[in-house]
């Protein structure tokens, strides 16, 4: 299967507004209703959700790319381009938050634990389901909660988060064939087993930890990102496409995420003092530099401007 699916995109485009979300409320709302927070420790929010689902669709989009390009070179070599491309994602996201953070030095953060879960993803691509989902267990199993550091903290305390983009890959197989119904199935199957696991383990008493990556936050995660799939699969099915903008915003979605940096997050850094402002009026500033950055993003993508990764 060559094409794009829009509804993939959709999904991606979804993930990476949220995630502008939370990240524009943190600079402009510092003061806000606990809620909109995210990376709060032991607290579920809504915004701990989008990075992970979106850690969960890079394997879906590995699966995907993977197809694509077969038909232009042997496998071998269409696998050494897709580990250029993560490689390349983790370098980017090491310079930006390097300059984010004011100073030279070998930094972690989000682009570089979704990267590395892309590089996990392609060694796996080629092993039975059973293989990956064996592996994506035994992270969970011994990084379980406890002696979890913070996800974003270095490459080897990223590993919850990289059993999300083995799921995701596995549920995302049938689509790399076209074969859809065989992808619903396993995503129902996902979300729910993965819910009904996230429950049994909070229950159990492993809270739900995004900072840390707790297996009981990862399963939750896994449940969601498999339902949104699910949801935006059977509307692409049914007739009902995904709106062009938000599909393009998904196919676009690491410039998104750049510009936030180069126009939000670096002026505020080195050279913008932000006033103080009613809560109001900051988070009605976070909507207006989202939907910003967001229109941004489809000027330069319709003009073939993109980050070429």
């Amino acid at each position: 299967m060559s094409a794009r699916l829009s509804f993939l995109d959709a999904a991606r485009g979804l993930a990476v507004i949220a995630m502008l979300l939370a990240n524009l409320i943190n600079v402009f709302a510092p003061v806000r209703p606990r809620w909109l927070g995210h990376n709060l420790g032991d607290e579920l929010q809504l915004f701990d959700l989008p990075a992970p689902v979106f850690q969960f669709l890079i394997g879906t989009s590995l699966m995907l790319f993977l197809a694509r390009h077969a038909r232009a070179g042997a496998p071998e070599i269409v696998r050494r381009l897709a580990i250029r491309r993560f490689v390349m994602l983790i370098a980017l996201g090491g310079i930006l938050d390097a300059l984010a953070a004011g100073h030279l030095e070998v930094r972690w953060g989000v682009l570089q634990t979704l990267g590395m879960g892309g590089l996990v993803a392609v060694v796996f691509a080629g092993t039975s389901d059973a293989v990956a989902l064996g592996v994506a267990a035994l992270i969970l199993a011994t990084h379980y909660g406890p002696g979890n550091n913070a996800v974003h903290r270095s490459a080897m305390d990223c590993l919850p988060f990289l059993s999300l983009t083995l799921l995701g890959l596995v549920v995302g197989r049938p689509l790399a064939s076209g074969d859809r119904t065989r992808f619903r199935r396993r995503a129902f199957i996902a979300a729910w087993g993965c819910l009904t696991l996230a429950v049994g383990l909070r229950l159990a008493g492993i809270p739900f930890n995004k900072v840390t990556g707790t297996s009981s936050f990862v399963a939750l995660a896994g449940a969601v990102g498999s339902t949104l799939m699910l949801a935006l699969e059977s509307i692409d099915a049914s007739g009902l496409p995904a709106p062009r903008s938000l599909v393009l915003l998904g196919a676009n979605a690491l410039t998104a995420w750049v510009l936030q940096y180069v126009l939000i997050f670096y002026p505020v850094t080195y050279a913008v003092t932000l006033p103080e402002l009613s809560v109001a009026t900051n988070l009605g500033i976070v909507v207006v530099a989202a939907g910003a950055l967001a229109a941004l993003t489809l000027a330069l993508a319709r003009r073939g401007i993109r980050v070429p990764i």
